[in-house]
């Protein structure tokens, strides 16, 4: 099923095609995995060498923070938000 996912300004510097993003799956990781054959400079922002979310990352699918595992619906939205930090 196809879902959208936004990605915040800071990471279209690692895309080819801007912010909004279609993807498949029937959970984040899935969807995820979906992406980055697309757009495979994205993976190594969002995951670490585990695979798990990085800790500065967070994702939200229909408005809720989610993880891996979380289900995905037709038409859900997944919302990509990453931590800025400064001194």
């Amino acid at each position: 099923m196809s879902v959208t996912v936004k990605l915040p300004r800071v990471l279209t510097q690692a895309v080819t095609t801007g912010p909004r993003h279609q993807a498949e799956g029937e959970t984040l990781g899935e969807v995820l995995e979906s992406l980055f054959a697309d757009e495979p400079g994205l993976r190594n922002h969002l995951l670490d060498e585990t695979g798990a979310i990085r800790p500065h990352v967070l994702v939200f699918v229909d408005a809720a923070q989610a993880d891996l595992d979380t289900p995905v619906g037709p038409g859900s939205q997944v919302q990509v938000l990453q931590a800025v930090s400064g001194g």
